[in-house]
């Protein structure tokens, strides 16, 4: 049986416009202060992609952290819909 001691993913979502850089500042109070010593994340955002990578002690830590990104961008993503 293989233990893993470490592990990580990146996420790349692809837009048009500004909404990397919104997605970035959004939620970048979240990768500086993080509620947990498991994980870690770092955003980064150009003209067309946003990206989202998380660096986790343990998979259990990568599939909270995972998750919980998804789902800010997915929450901000439906209030610029409704705004608009």
């Amino acid at each position: 049986m293989r233990i893993i001691r470490s592990a990580e993913a990146k996420v790349r979502i692809g837009f048009i416009g500004s909404l990397p850089e919104l997605l970035e500042r959004s939620l970048l109070p979240e990768a500086e202060r993080p509620t947990s010593e498991r994980s870690s994340v770092s955003l980064a955002s150009n003209v067309e992609v946003f990206e989202i990578l998380i660096e986790a002690s343990d998979v259990i830590a990568l599939r909270a952290a995972f998750n919980s990104y998804l789902r800010w961008v997915s929450s901000i993503l439906d209030v610029i819909d409704t705004v608009r």
